[in-house]
């Protein structure tokens, strides 16, 4: 049966602008499920199970949250792409999974939304996602809300309280020790991609291709084999879409 995915948006070159979303897409690719994506609309996002993308509609149901989504399917459709990994390496491949879906991501959140000159120009984006033909009035008022709870879920975290160059210390360090953890192998387990190369493309692609300025972005894109790998998995897993398209922003 195809599954219905409700995505972000591509852009910038990637499949979505939202990690999350991009990481359950790859994984979907990987395990070779039949799937149509749609992006999602606002009328769409108020039946989302969790309040947030992405969410798909498996057999007429609708289920939440990716890693939660990527562990149905793994039960229902059979499919284990860990399924060659020891117990230590699936230890391994957890913890890293945890630490750029729990900690590494809030840096992006800060990257797009905590840096002024950054969040002026990805609000026109977001305004051109969510309200295409509205003018400046209408979207304005709901996109300053959105903001505020943004900033707010970054403060709750308890990375929005640390200062800039606190952040960039402690995410540079969590790209640091996944490029140590690389280090000259083709994925991240070895001659083979697995979850945490659905993970781990996701959230590179993530900092790494939005044109956001930040002394985190400059310190990946100094980790060539984390870029390297990004490539990889894009031409393995995306080569039959083309990831260079634009969302103009309002003027």
């Amino acid at each position: 049966m195809m599954i219905t995915l409700y995505t972000a948006p591509s852009l910038w070159g990637l499949p979505s602008i939202s990690p999350a979303c991009m990481k359950l897409e790859t994984w979907l690719r990987m395990a070779k499920l039949p799937y149509k994506a749609e992006i999602t609309t606002v009328q769409e996002f108020a039946a989302a199970p969790k309040g947030k993308v992405p969410f798909i509609d498996y057999q007429g149901k609708l289920v939440g949250d990716s890693t939660l989504i990527i562990e149905m399917l793994k039960e229902k459709e059979g499919i284990d792409l860990d399924a060659n990994l020891t117990s230590a390496e699936r230890a391994i491949s957890l913890a890293f999974r945890r630490m750029l879906k729990e900690n590494t991501y809030w840096g992006g959140v800060h990257i797009r939304y905590n840096m002024a000159e950054n969040w002026r120009h990805y609000r026109e984006v977001i305004a051109n996602i969510l309200f295409p033909d509205a003018p400046t009035a209408e979207w304005e008022p709901f996109l300053e809300g959105f903001h505020d709870n943004i900033l707010s879920q970054l403060y709750a975290h308890g990375m929005g309280r640390h200062s800039n160059e606190e952040i960039v210390q402690i995410i540079c360090a969590d790209f640091q020790v996944l490029s140590d953890f690389l280090a000259d192998k083709p994925f991240f387990m070895g001659e083979e991609p697995t979850t945490l190369d659905a993970t781990a493309y996701a959230y590179i692609g993530n900092f790494i291709k939005p044109p956001y300025g930040s002394p985190i972005v400059e310190y990946i894109l100094q980790l060539s084999n984390l870029c390297q790998h990004y490539e990889r998995m894009n031409q393995k897993f995306f080569s039959d879409r083309l990831l260079n398209q634009s969302i103009p922003v309002h003027s």
